[in-house]
């Protein structure tokens, strides 16, 4: 009985340590001659589609032995984004803006800062969750993240997570739900990057095909990828579209972020996430700005560099737009002042002398302007000099 229990005991233990490996197996897509063009963590089907960084379309059409074989479509055109020019941008104050997150996998961690990369306790993607909501919620937007938890990490995560995901809807009603997760492929270099002189995080977008909403949330994903690619060159990785739904299917704007990977300090992610969060309140919102938005300058004053410190590209000349005020206020001393000057010499020559021309000058800059600039009148002064 004895050997009986210490076999089942081994068998056990053998068993859950492949399970655990086979929740961060990975999978190669490589090109029709046989370039690998990106790794994923989860298994890939055929007809699934990839979207590369370089805005390059590609399509599973084989799959054998860890390797998916993808043919190239050809490239992807992205959504217009004139309306994120300066002129274009209006005030939405007013508008309710509302998003909701929840993490499907609430075990994931990062190893090199937790020291461990799955918990039966809550993981810590629910720090970088909570970090993309505390920013995406200034300037007026409301974002709600759910604390429920959803383990195992197994194939039922994701039904588990559609009751936190309909309930967020309920009671939410969100412009928008992100599944926030991080990756499991074991090379911290495929998310690693550096935006504005900082050690940062790309971020991966995955939509599920195999759901009434692909076409539309496959277009919100578009949307956020030519955003990010203007405003923060390098942020955001690639798309990927896989066979599944994600719960993708209980609403339109529904995606899954992966937040950088389980080797990747998780310090890095969480750089990353005021770029993230405004990203998608652009792409959901629009050109926001006044009390509604922020500028590029709020979260990030530096060029934007790649991971090998090449500058990628510098915020669009929207993005940079300060709210200060300062180039209005120096054109308006510039107007005023040369209507003084102007008052001065016209009133010199129809006064016919300094002292009087001064005079009549101060008296009409004080009629103008309301008595803010000027010599107010004295009593009993009439007009006759005018």
């Amino acid at each position: 009985m004895k050997k009986v229990c210490a076999i089942l005991v081994v068998f056990i233990m053998l068993w859950a340590s492949s399970a655990q490996a086979d929740a961060y197996e990975v999978w190669e897509i490589v090109g029709e001659t046989g370039e690998v063009l990106t790794i994923i963590g989860d298994e890939p089907a055929v007809g699934d589609q990839y979207i590369s960084g370089e805005n390059r379309l590609y399509e599973i059409v084989s799959i054998m032995k860890g390797r998916a074989v993808a043919a190239d479509r050809g490239s992807v055109a992205l959504p217009s984004l004139d309306w994120m020019d300066a002129d274009s941008a209006l005030p939405v104050s007013a508008m309710t803006r509302r998003i909701a997150l929840y993490c499907t996998h609430s075990d994931e961690s990062y190893e090199p800062s937790d020291g461990y990369y799955s918990t039966n306790d809550r993981g810590t993607i629910y720090e970088v969750a909570q970090s993309l909501a505390d920013h995406l919620s200034e300037g007026g937007t409301e974002a709600v993240v759910s604390d429920a938890m959803h383990h195992p990490h197994d194939a039922g995560a994701y039904r588990r997570s559609r009751q936190t995901a309909v309930q967020l809807l309920r009671e939410n009603a969100p412009d928008c739900i992100l599944d926030i997760h991080r990756d499991g492929i074991p090379d911290p270099e495929s998310y690693a990057v550096t935006l504005g002189g900082k050690q940062a995080s790309k971020v991966r977008i995955l939509v599920g095909r195999g759901n009434q909403n692909a076409e539309v949330n496959k277009e919100f994903a578009l949307l956020v990828k030519a955003v990010g690619d203007r405003v923060y060159p390098g942020l955001i990785k690639d798309i990927y579209m896989g066979k599944g739904t994600f719960n993708q299917d209980l609403l339109p704007r529904s995606i899954l972020l992966e937040c950088g990977t389980y080797t990747l300090e998780k310090e890095r992610v969480l750089t990353s996430m005021p770029l993230m969060a405004d990203v998608l309140k652009r792409a959901l919102y629009g050109g926001v700005v006044g009390s509604a938005g922020r500028t590029m300058s709020d979260v990030n004053d530096a060029p934007l560099q790649s991971s090998g410190g090449v500058t990628q590209g510098e915020p669009d000349a929207a993005a940079q737009t300060e709210e200060t005020g300062n180039g209005v206020s120096s054109g308006l001393l510039f107007v005023i002042g040369i209507l003084v000057v102007g008052l001065i010499g016209y009133g010199i020559l129809s006064a016919g002398s300094v002292k009087g021309g001064m005079r009549k000058a101060g008296r009409n800059l004080n009629e103008m302007t309301g008595g803010l600039i000027g010599k107010k009148p004295e009593d009993g002064e009439d007009h006759k000099h005018s």
